[in-house]
């Protein structure tokens, strides 16, 4: 290859570069707060009980206890501290981060008392992307929840009372669900949007959970950023019009050294 083609490779090649860079942005989340809302649960004394709501660590309780001064049954939510992380646009998708862990504490209550039927739980946050204006979120996930009686057999889950998740009698279940997240932050042309992966327990995601009795289970909150309108960036307007000037430019050069050959 003639010195002159390299040059104008590289040329070309250095033009076209400089528009195929990463894009490397800040996400900023503040602190998580979260709160028991919409509770509903069967008659009786021991109705739901938020506690701590609008912190970090909201708790639900309800039921009479089966043993006086036992413990009554309830959730728990542990939100994260606010962090950040760098998110490369080109990728379009951000690693996965925690937004909390979840707790189910299954204890014996009386059958006389309250039961919970069902609950949301409104977990809520600001985000900052690129050093722009806080923006706040709210995500909702909502709870339905079957305190199955101790004594029944075949248990409510089909299992055989006495064995398995039913071994100290049925075990609760519990069904989750995530109100789908359709907000998108859009900045610099680039629309960002937190996406709710799911409950993490035991290792896979999960949608329910069967508690055994006079214990606990825990979940995780697993998330993550997806951007659109991004891809293999590519040469703006402006940049399109350099490139083709430059080109020609090259042509021209080329045909001047060509005839002052001849």
């Amino acid at each position: 290859m003639k010195k002159f083609s390299k040059y104008a490779l590289y040329s070309v090649m250095m033009l076209a570069g400089a528009q195929a860079s990463a894009a490397i942005v800040q996400v900023d989340f503040g602190d998580f707060t979260g709160s028991w809302v919409n509770s509903t649960a069967t008659g009786g004394s021991g109705q739901p009980v938020a506690l701590g709501d609008g912190t970090s660590n909201p708790l639900l309780r309800w039921g009479v206890p089966f043993n006086t001064g036992g413990p009554q049954s309830g959730y728990d939510f542990d939100a994260v501290t606010g962090f950040s992380t760098a998110f490369d646009t080109d990728a379009m998708m951000s690693p996965d981060f925690q937004l909390g862990m979840f707790t189910h504490r299954n204890n014996i209550i009386s059958g006389d008392g309250a039961s919970l039927l069902s609950t949301d739980l409104m977990l809520s946050t600001t985000v900052t992307i690129d050093g722009g204006t806080p923006i706040n979120l709210d995500f909702v996930f909502s709870f339905t929840h079957n305190e199955t009686p101790n004594g029944d057999d075949p248990c409510a889950n089909g299992g055989a009372n006495g064995s398995g998740v039913n071994i100290n009698g049925c075990a609760d279940i519990i069904t989750v669900t995530t109100a789908d997240f359709t907000d998108v932050v859009t900045v610099n042309g680039i629309n960002y949007t937190i996406n709710i992966q799911g409950f993490l327990a035991n290792g896979g995601f999960a949608t329910g959970f069967e508690t055994i009795e006079e214990n606990i289970n825990t979940a995780v909150i697993i998330a993550n950023i997806s951007a659109t309108g991004v891809g293999v960036p590519m040469p703006e307007p402006a940049s399109i019009a350099y490139l083709g000037t430059a080109l020609l430019g090259l042509a021209a050069m080329r045909r001047r050294m060509n005839q002052k050959r001849k």
